[in-house]
């Protein structure tokens, strides 16, 4: 019996037109992408570049006008010179130094941290030095909590290079109740090597919570 609808016809192919007409479209998605992707770039890249600034290149220091003490932090720099001016300045007469700190070769040698005493080597000043367990800026933080506690400390002035005050500072503030005062001073590498390692080292902060 006869079906004529079992005959089978032909499919059209898409007319040119048709796939003419969808160009524009595809087109038009792909430019939305790609403005998309360069607008979050750009953002990405201009956050960066604030963080950076703001924390490493210009971050927030103090002016400390007393304290109870001023501690300089390990790594080079003129840290002591730093020291010396908030003595000079009244703003405390008791220095405690990291034993991660290297000194110029002119200002001591290595036992220098031996012989504590008031007016050697910064004038006007108890001299202390403390080590620091595990080599880095944490394990100055911990020392100093320690030592705060047991001198009752309230308050301390804080000497580290640009580059490292914002990661001293949250490290010190984990540790340490009392105020935090940051004082800085520039370090001899360049900028841009500061600046990177500042960045690996403070993601590690981030992600190491705690003391």
């Amino acid at each position: 019996m006869y079906d004529p609808s079992a005959i089978r016809h032909p499919v059209d192919p898409p007319s040119r037109a048709g796939i003419l007409l969808c160009v524009p479209d595809v087109i038009t998605i792909e430019v939305r992408t790609l403005r998309r992707a360069a607008i979050a770039a750009t953002s990405v890249s201009v956050l960066f570049v604030i963080l950076t600034w703001i924390w490493f290149v210009s971050p927030s220091v103090d002016s400390p006008r007393s304290a109870d003490a001023i501690v300089v932090l390990g790594g080079e720099g003129n840290r002591s010179r730093v020291a010396r001016n908030l003595v000079a300045d009244g703003v405390a007469d008791e220095v405690w130094i990291s034993s991660l700190w290297i000194p110029p070769a002119d200002f001591w040698d290595e036992t220098a941290c031996k012989p504590p005493g008031r007016g050697w080597p910064i004038p006007d000043a108890a001299v202390e030095c403390f080590e620091a367990s595990g080599g880095d800026t944490r394990g100055e933080a911990r020392a100093i909590a320690e030592i705060a506690q047991r001198e009752g400390w309230t308050s301390i002035a804080v000497v580290a290079t640009t580059d490292q005050v914002t990661r001293a500072r949250r490290l010190i503030e984990r540790c340490y109740d009392g105020e935090v005062l940051m004082v800085d001073t520039s370090h001899p590498d360049p900028l841009l090597l500061r600046i990177i390692y500042e960045w690996g080292a403070g993601l590690e902060t981030t992600i190491r919570r705690g003391c």
